[in-house]
């Protein structure tokens, strides 16, 4: 019952998991706001 409740969580999150640790891996790529600044400093 415990093991069919956690593999049932787990099944639950993967699609949050999946893509953020798919970005970090596959390097990111360019910057969601373009490299924009503000006032001299990264927005």
């Amino acid at each position: 019952m415990v093991g069919s409740l956690v593999a049932t969580a787990f099944w639950a999150m993967l699609p949050a998991y999946v893509p953020n640790n798919a970005a970090v891996l596959a390097g990111g790529g360019r910057p969601i706001d373009g490299g924009r600044e503000w006032r001299g400093a990264r927005v």
